[in-house]
């Protein structure tokens, strides 16, 4: 359910990655001049399969009109964040290599800098402290699934969490009405308890067999664990010019190709490190298909929907833009992790 693969603690049990599994590592530069075609070197993997992933992700910048985007380095943001999360230390020590805290700051600004840098500060501080939160729970989730499940309980319950970090995590979803609109503010606070959730179901049925013809199954978890639902709520604050109504119909489209987005561009990293039970995996079982076909499935579909998005808007330049640019911005995030390879 996770989002960055780059950084080695920043993993999950899963395979199902969250949009943010694929945040870039905290040794890549700021800019992200990421290239806009790939070339993956020998890792001593299948050379047949290494072959089949390079020209999906390149089908796909292709298909995406792919241009690695520029952004300012947030000096004031990152000091901000790192005062916030330097109260968590103790706990982290207990729990994480000293590395973590570094990481998890580094990833969380990067980005918030590069894909909400149109947000007023304060949302900007949310979304970077929150994402923070969701790295330690996600990570706490493969090592005790139960108090990731807890979560829940003692929020809907009003109930003091164990830990720091988790009691930051439920005191950001309880402002959300602050920063966004009231349906907005209701997908981030459901999207996460969703997110949460599913994280147990994937950490405690790693072993379970997935069954031919259960191919609801695969974005049945998916949808649960892929936490996109707040990431495209936060590019709409309360702030935003125009009513909810201007962008209600596209937040699907968004969701769908975040998370399509994702899954292509993470899978490589994820197939090095061995992970079996990530979402194009699980999917390729349901459906009984080959991993080529089911990344090539994949690549159709969310270039699919990058067209649907653009025809949705097509009598809305200015929105049409915006979202042509958060997805200009994702690719360059979530592609951080290749340029490590």
């Amino acid at each position: 359910m996770s989002v960055i693969a780059a950084v080695p603690e920043l993993t999950n049990c899963s395979g199902a990655p969250m949009m943010l599994r694929n945040a870039p590592d905290a040794s890549l530069q700021h800019s992200l001049n990421v290239p806009e075609t790939y070339h993956f070197e020998d890792l001593s993997k299948d050379d047949a399969l290494k072959h089949v992933v390079q020209d999906c992700v390149n089908s796909f910048l292709s298909q995406c009109g792919y241009q690695s985007p520029q952004s300012a380095p947030d000096g004031g943001l990152r000091h901000w964040l790192s005062a916030q999360v330097s109260k968590w230390k103790a706990t982290l020590d207990l729990k994480f290599s000293p590395k973590f805290l570094d990481k998890s700051i580094n990833a969380s600004s990067i980005y918030v800098e590069t894909v909400y840098g149109h947000t007023p500060l304060e949302h900007r501080q949310y979304i970077a402290l929150y994402t923070a939160c969701m790295f330690y729970a996600e990570d706490v989730g493969e090592h005790d699934p139960n108090a990731v499940m807890e979560f829940t309980r003692r929020f809907v319950r009003g109930e003091k969490q164990p830990d720091e970090i988790f009691e930051c995590l439920s005191g950001l979803l309880r402002r959300a009405y602050e920063y966004w609109p009231p349906f907005g503010a209701d997908s981030i606070i459901t999207g996460t308890l969703d997110a949460l959730s599913a994280n147990y179901i994937e950490c405690s049925t790693k072993d379970m067999h997935i069954r031919p013809s259960a191919t609801r199954y695969p974005t049945y978890l998916r949808l649960r664990a892929g936490i996109s639902a707040p990431y495209t709520h936060f590019l709409f604050p309360n702030t935003w010019k125009r009513a909810p109504e201007s962008y209600l119909q596209i937040l699907p489209e968004l969701d769908h190709w975040t998370m399509g987005a994702n899954d292509i561009l993470s899978f490589y990293k994820e197939e090095l490190a061995g992970e079996k039970n990530n979402y194009v995996h699980i999917r390729a079982c349901a459906e009984q298909k080959s991993i080529e076909h089911v990344l090539r499935d994949l690549v159709g579909e969310a270039s699919d929907t990058a067209r649907r998005i653009n025809l949705i808007l097509i009598e809305d330049p200015e929105l049409l833009s915006f979202c042509n640019k958060y997805m200009q911005a994702s690719l360059s995030c979530f592609l951080g992790q290749l340029v490590m390879l």
